[in-house]
């Protein structure tokens, strides 16, 4: 029987042993590594066993489980396959929050019927290789906030305390934050290598490197062409990690 390792986070006592109950005698092959009651050690915990799916109560004590999945996307390559569970039905501003990062979610007390649903619902996402839908990330610019798919940005470009930001569809922008941010915001999404100190760069746009002038050239999904000077460092910087 193939298991799939599972971490609860849960701050109520009868909730958590009802969940336990559930799982130990319907779902032999869910097999919980463990429990926690708030978001910094299940943050610690989730790290150290990196778990195949997560149990997520949306109330938490401290910290919420918002801020949870958040520092997971920034520290995992990988993320668990989460299932939401919450005691209440009138939560839909935070659900729809946090629905495109969740298999599914759960009323409590915990529904056998709805608990199976889910499970099979996350094993066949699993099985089948099939991605959570893609996150988005925002950005800060001069007098708003951009959102946009990691897949959408062709490459971003040092620029002393902020950033260029060349996207797949609307062309350049400029970003209020420093590269190294955007780089340990963007790591989750493993679509960029980083050349030198001066450019962040999508893998998947790269189609030619121009060896004798060092010039790397994206091409985008929708066709967009970028054309980037590099110096001697970042060009031989981005080549071997292409090489890899």
């Amino acid at each position: 029987m193939k298991k799939y390792t599972a971490v609860i986070v849960e701050d109520e006592r009868l909730p958590l042993l009802s969940l336990i109950q559930k799982l130990n005698e319907y779902h032999p092959d869910i097999e919980i590594a463990d429990t926690c009651g708030d978001a910094d050690t299940a943050l610690e915990k989730i790290l150290k066993i990196k778990p195949k799916l997560l149990f997520l109560d949306i109330q938490l004590p401290g910290k919420n489980s918002l801020w949870l999945v958040e520092q997971l996307n920034l520290a995992l390559n990988i993320m668990p396959y989460i299932i939401f569970t919450t005691a209440f039905n009138k939560t839909n501003y935070l659900l729809r929050a946090i629905k495109y990062q969740a298999v599914d979610y759960l009323l409590k007390p915990v529904n056998i019927v709805e608990l199976a649903k889910a499970i099979t619902k996350m094993k066949e996402i699993s099985d089948k290789n099939i991605n959570i839908p893609e996150r988005k990330y925002s950005f800060h610019t001069f007098n708003s906030t951009l959102v946009i798919y990691a897949s959408e940005i062709a490459y971003c470009e040092a620029e002393g305390n902020y950033c260029k930001m060349f996207t797949s569809k609307h062309g350049e922008e400029a970003i209020f934050e420093r590269l190294g941010e955007v780089e340990a915001k963007l790591l989750p999404s493993g679509l960029f290598v980083r050349a030198g100190r001066g450019h962040l760069i999508n893998k998947k746009a790269i189609y030619k490197l121009d060896i004798r002038k060092q010039i790397c050239y994206l091409k985008t999904d929708v066709g967009m062409l970028y054309e980037i000077n590099m110096s001697s460092s970042g060009f031989a910087a981005l080549k071997d990690e292409l090489d890899k």
